[in-house]
């Protein structure tokens, strides 16, 4: 559609209203890369995998150093709850 055909067939209120919602809810690019995950996820997913895995991009770039501060973290926090269970259960001994 040219300008031109955009300018007598729709108002600006319009316009705006679309890219309002385009920014709530965008059209195309990473929703239909989610949409596409969401489906590999279910088809192929398991329980050591989550949606992002199957992204063909990742919608959080981080460099070395920050991917394996977020892991170091994530394994202290899975420690931290496996060791209180296994304190509830020896206490309930």
């Amino acid at each position: 559609m040219t300008v031109s055909q955009l300018s007598s067939e729709m108002t600006s209120q319009e316009l705006t209203e679309w890219m309002a919602y385009d920014r709530f809810d965008p059209i195309g690019g990473f929703r239909q890369d989610l949409q596409t995950a969401h489906l590999l996820y279910e088809k192929r997913g398991s329980d050591d995998k989550n949606i992002f895995d199957f992204l063909p991009v990742d919608p959080n770039p981080m460099t070395d150093e920050q991917r394996a501060e977020v892991e170091r973290v994530k394994k202290i926090e899975e420690l931290e709850v496996q060791t209180a269970q296994m304190i509830a259960m020896f206490d309930s001994m």
